[in-house]
């Protein structure tokens, strides 16, 4: 049995999606690029992304919360990742554990 194969000869379990919350506002250019990078790097990360609208009562609670000055507002698995423009290096370097 391979040392990596489980004791039914069955891969590893898959790693669970990290949960992603991007919080948006209307109209918002960096809000597009934060969609972009998502999509890029959940192409090779398993992510769960909910984007929720500044405008709504959890999009208030956020700002209220992490006092960002502009959108969009990234939080990765309940810890605030980033706001504006966002590093999509970064963002696989904190997702794959080796951010500084």
């Amino acid at each position: 049995m391979s040392p990596d194969r489980g004791a039914a000869g069955l891969p590893p379990p898959a790693a669970p999606p990290h949960l992603v919350e991007l919080f948006t506002s209307a109209g918002c250019h960096y809000c597009g690029h934060a969609r972009e990078v998502l999509e890029r790097v959940g192409a090779d990360v398993p992510l769960r992304v909910m984007e929720v609208d500044l405008d709504s009562p959890a999009g208030q609670a956020a700002l209220a919360r992490w006092r960002v000055p502009f959108p969009p507002i990234v939080v990765v698995d309940g810890v605030l990742f980033g706001y504006g423009r966002i590093s999509e290096g970064k963002l696989r370097a904190v997702l794959a554990g080796t951010a500084s």
